[in-house]
């Protein structure tokens, strides 16, 4: 007859070995996850191309010009990456995402890093790795120049197209409940459905907005600063050694002058409605 002592003993003894069990589990999962980030940069050279998802409606960060090059801040960003990591800035392949698709691709391992107007959240520190910041964005709305809107308080029970997915369509939300969300698939929808009369204003990051106006007549910013966040690069999650060479990249930019002239060259003619660099 077995004993509750001796029942005792046999249930430790099978908790030890489940214990022992989930150890070597884990340790399995962490060597893994550590072979796969020491592994990604060396996988990207031996590929010999770094692909790095981007948006092409986004001026001035990411867009195409008259001739269908990828252009733009962003863009640079990859370009110096590429330009570093295997000697050519050409070794970069633009893969185009939108607000709603972007971290799918990522997680997909359709990229090696996202350089799309990533805002930094801990939702998406969840998803990915995000780099130190290399932006510092705020929303503006865009409504057309007659308009009698100023500010957020202004659009209670009036129509705001907000890209999917974005920040923009939760702050709006908690900031303007009686606002009408209109969603859209992207930044060009947004401001095609100001234009065409389906909604009345626009909320978008700062930055694209005031580079639109300033080349369409048909628009005006107006508002204060909503919601200012910091933008980061994403990597998949675990892939810690591809950011923290990112990191060293961006910080040897902002010591050695490069970031500064990059961002006066984009973003100086909106310096004073920006909420920092």
């Amino acid at each position: 007859m077995i004993t509750g002592e001796a029942r005792c003993a046999s249930t430790l003894a099978v908790l030890r070995r489940c214990l022992r069990a989930w150890a070597a589990v884990a340790t399995v999962l962490a060597t893994g996850t550590c072979a796969y980030a020491e592994s990604s940069l060396d996988a990207i050279r031996a590929r010999g191309v770094l692909r790095v998802g981007v948006k092409m409606d986004a001026a001035p960060f990411g867009s195409l010009d008259a001739a269908g090059r990828p252009i733009g801040f962003e863009i640079e960003l990859a370009r110096l990456f590429a330009r570093v990591l295997l000697d050519d800035d050409a070794r970069v392949k633009f893969v185009p995402v939108t607000t709603a698709t972007r971290f799918g691709i990522l997680q997909a391992g359709g990229i090696d890093l996202l350089v799309a107007t990533v805002t930094a959240t801990e939702e998406r520190r969840k998803l990915a790795e995000l780099s130190d910041p290399y932006f510092m964005s705020a929303s503006l709305i865009l409504v057309p120049r007659a308009s009698k809107v100023e500010e957020l308080a202004d659009l209670g029970g009036r129509r705001v197209a907000v890209v999917r997915s974005s920040l923009q369509e939760r702050d709006v939300a908690e900031l303007q409940s009686r606002a009408l969300l209109v969603a859209v698939a992207s930044a060009a929808e947004g401001v095609r459905a100001v234009k065409g009369g389906q909604a009345d204003a626009f909320a978008y990051d700062d930055v694209v907005l005031l580079r639109l106006a300033q080349h369409d007549p048909a628009f005006r910013v107006t508002g204060q600063p909503i919601g200012p966040r910091p933008y980061a690069v994403a990597a998949r999650k675990g892939d810690a050694e591809l950011i923290r060479w990112v990191n060293g990249w961006l910080a040897k930019m902002r010591r050695d002058g490069s970031y500064g002239e990059l961002w006066r060259r984009y973003f100086a003619p909106f310096e004073s409605r920006l909420v920092g660099g």
